[in-house]
């Protein structure tokens, strides 16, 4: 009889569990996998294109995996931003360290506080669709359309995610196979001056 009552509870046990795991792929589908290119070294490399005026700059930015472990990945990032002061525009190289969930994209640790706890901005999920909400660094948002565009020589795929602020716009592209983000255009006004960025994927290992 004690030996039934046990065998039932674990049945049970067994049952709710896969009920509740279930019920939370469902609800967070976004959750449940690992890209299928993440290893170290990955890397993608894109030309950062900066005009304002009738000036233009063209640094690089690049993002790399340093190292995987277990559900962790190391991300080193080299960018570049501007800097405005008295009209003058400035482009300013910088660097950061994350640690990165591969599961939930949830940046834990980094170099810069100001982006713990946010959702890595360099790839997202590919089971997807038009009106899907998707979290990044910069917020939650929704796939506004699917657009190709023309990166590493070819036409890609894409979804497009899109957000307005008082003074900046971002449109970004992800790539429909892989969900990395292959290019960027923000357009800031500061100081009666527009800049436009676009970052467009010039380099990468990753076979998309």
């Amino acid at each position: 009889m004690k030996r039934n009552g046990l065998l039932a509870v674990a049945i049970l046990t067994v049952f709710v569990v896969l009920i509740a795991s279930t019920i939370y792929y469902f609800m967070h589908p976004e959750e449940s996998t690992k890209p299928f290119w993440l290893m170290p070294g990955a890397y993608v490399t894109y030309a950062q294109a900066f005009k304002w005026n009738e000036h233009s700059e063209t640094p690089f930015m690049t993002w790399e995996l340093t190292g995987v472990n277990g559900e962790y990945a190391d991300l080193h990032l080299l960018s570049h931003g501007v800097s405005v002061s008295g009209g003058n525009v400035t482009v300013v190289p910088g660097e950061s360290e994350w640690r990165i969930d591969t599961v939930t994209r949830e940046i834990v640790n980094s170099s810069d506080a100001n982006y713990v706890g946010k959702k890595c901005p360099f790839w997202i999920q590919t089971d997807v669709k038009v009106d899907s909400l998707v979290e990044t660094f910069y917020g939650v948002t929704t796939i506004s359309r699917s657009e190709r565009v023309e990166v590493l020589g070819e036409q890609r795929d894409c979804w497009i995610l899109e957000y307005n602020w008082p003074t900046s716009s971002m449109k970004r592209w992800y790539d429909k196979s892989s969900g990395i983000c292959i290019k960027i255009q923000v357009i800031m006004h500061q100081q009666d001056l527009t800049i436009v960025t676009t970052e467009t994927a010039a380099l990468t290992n990753i076979g998309l």
